[in-house]
């Protein structure tokens, strides 16, 4: 992509929420309980002229064998707080293992970015990590390869359900502080959003706005 395509990408972005919106959806995907503000903001955003006449979806992670009930238990809470919404879907393969495809998009992502101090000698390594702490490292990603497949089977489902929609409101990945380094940290929050439409990514402080199953 040329420089002069990519501005005007960014001054069409930047535009794009000041006019009214048309018909269509705001996808939320509310992957664990964060208090609920991922739900409340999205609801709150169709109350305003601009998004009314979009309609909410709700995604919610699930366990297969339990879809229906889920659900009924979504739908029930929603009701209780009065917050409308046009569909509830239960997502129940959320935790498989991404396609090889994808997964390999994720790792020339990161590529650029490896420190890969297990090809160097120790005392290389311990001075590479010194001066570049946000680098990944080959131990880190293997300790964290289950949360790295997550971000990457979660932009397969989003693609999957949500291309279409006006907006997705998601759930941020939440890492400990010193937990993971920087630059991996942000490789998830890329691949998670990678050729989406707009995504706002939402951290409740998990204290309840709303309360499931009351």
């Amino acid at each position: 992509m040329h420089v002069g395509e990519f501005n005007q990408k960014l001054v069409e972005a930047s535009t794009q929420f000041k006019k009214k919106q048309g018909k269509g959806t705001i996808d939320v995907w509310w992957l664990f309980d964060d208090g609920g503000l991922t739900l409340l903001i999205p609801y709150i955003l169709t109350l305003r002229k601009k998004w009314k006449d979009c309609k909410l979806r709700i995604y919610v992670g699930g366990k297969i064998n339990r879809i229906e009930e889920e659900k009924i238990a979504m739908a029930s809470l929603l009701s209780k707080f009065r917050i409308k919404f046009a569909d509830i879907h239960i997502i129940g393969d959320i935790n498989i293992k991404p396609n090889k495809e994808s997964w390999k998009v994720f790792e020339e992502m990161i590529e650029p970015y490896r420190l890969h101090e297990s090809c160097k000698d120790l005392t290389t390594a311990e001075k590479l990590k010194r001066e570049t702490p946000w680098k990944i490292t080959d131990a880190e990603l293997e300790a964290v390869k289950e949360k790295s497949y997550r971000q990457v089977r979660l932009n397969e489902l989003l693609q999957e359900h949500s291309r279409a929609a006006n907006l997705i409101v998601l759930s941020l990945p939440v890492a400990r502080k010193g937990s993971i380094s920087d630059g991996l940290y942000m490789a998830w929050l890329e691949i998670l959003t990678k050729n989406l439409p707009p995504v706002l990514l939402v951290r409740g402080n998990h204290k309840n706005v709303l309360t499931f199953y009351s």
